[in-house]
């Protein structure tokens, strides 16, 4: 596992326990493909970023088996208002030539930000779970930033430089996202980690390859109520196969589609 954060003994138990396969980190500035904190820009997608940082690790090592992850945290995409965690985690072999991925959504995340600005910083740092949440403070206009700030003495002597620093004389403060940084993004780290090496525990009924599962979804239902018929609504999961094209069909999600959700009826 390439990884720069500690990742490797949040995937390290389900990896064990359900493959008997054992996770060694490998240490890659995986920061040169985007940081949280803002100064390096990520290019392309999570699932992207994921693979290669998976590929850097073997790439290092030789091992034809990696692992990788990459988290992003922001509006929910489908409640804007609550902040939510994505987390994506890829699997390559490439003594098969696969992949296999797996997504995780969670709204349990403490993700703060505010500025000096703002008075009250007591109850920002409990709303931030500080110190159990790490913090980072960086200037307001200006560059650079303290990180994996834990107490209180660090905290204050992390803002009197931002301010020092910033042209405007202010600094932001905010919950650093970093996986080793923060424990509620811990949790959703292991929690994908568990849903990819499930997937990898079934093996295509067809051609034994790993990584059954979901692949993709058919769409098109009829509204309960007029009828009609909406070809953008999910019908039915896919579970499909890395590898070979052999499909099946997956768990019905809807029969019929709400009345709420229908076009005609709730335009």
């Amino acid at each position: 596992m390439a990884t720069k954060h500690d990742k490797g003994r949040l995937l390290a138990p389900h990896f064990e326990e359900i493959l008997s396969m054992r996770v060694e980190e490998v240490l890659v500035d995986t920061d040169l493909l985007g940081t949280f904190s803002g100064e390096i820009e990520r290019v392309g997608t999570p699932l992207e970023t994921a693979l290669k940082k998976a590929q850097l690790g073997i790439q290092s090592t030789g091992n034809p088996f990696g692992v990788a992850s990459e988290g992003s945290v922001g509006p929910d995409p489908l409640v804007p208002f609550i902040k939510a965690n994505i987390e994506t985690m890829v699997f390559v072999d490439e003594e098969l030539g696969i992949h296999i991925h797996e997504s995780f959504k969670s709204n349990e995340i403490t993700a703060f930000t505010t500025t000096t600005l703002e008075n009250n910083l007591g109850a920002f740092l409990q709303k931030a779970d500080f110190p159990n949440h790490a913090i980072i403070v960086k200037p307001h206009n200006g560059s650079g930033s303290y990180k994996g700030i834990r107490d209180l003495r660090s905290l204050e002597k992390a803002i009197t430089n931002a301010r020092d620093q910033s042209s405007d004389g202010e600094a932001i403060i905010e919950s650093d996202l970093r996986a080793m940084c923060s424990p509620s993004r811990q949790k959703n780290i292991s929690a994908t980690a568990l849903k990819l090496v499930q997937r990898l525990s079934h093996t295509c009924p067809e051609c034994q390859t790993p990584g059954w599962g979901l692949t993709s979804y058919t769409r098109g239902v009829e509204c309960s109520e007029c009828g009609d018929f909406s070809i953008d609504a999910i019908k039915q999961e896919v579970i499909g196969c890395v590898k070979c094209e052999y499909t099946a069909p997956g768990a019905v999600i809807n029969l019929t589609l709400d009345p709420a959700q229908c076009m005609s009826c709730n335009p």
